[in-house]
């Protein structure tokens, strides 16, 4: 874990901002261009759907819930019932 010093707080926040807003300017300033292409129209939503897809099967296992435990392949047996013999 990144531990910052007192007095670095407010650059480290700067930092963040700045990186934030460089981002959005350039997807605004991409997005605008592709926008003016005749078969950009319909590709773009697909292309942003597409890679909101692929982003959240890559990050799958940090998005399950705290506890979740994949089911196995040996399970207790339900209480009360036996196997058949």
């Amino acid at each position: 874990m990144l531990s910052l010093l007192a007095g670095r707080t407010s650059e480290a926040y700067a930092w963040l901002i700045l990186s934030i807003g460089v981002g959005q300017s350039a997807g605004t300033a991409l997005a605008g261009r592709l926008a003016e292409q005749t078969l950009a129209s319909a590709a773009l939503p697909a292309a942003g759907a597409a890679f909101a897809l692929a982003v959240l099967l890559a990050a799958r296992r940090q998005l399950r819930p705290a506890g979740h435990r994949p089911p196995g392949r040996h399970r207790r047996p339900l209480r009360g019932r036996h196997k058949p013999s």
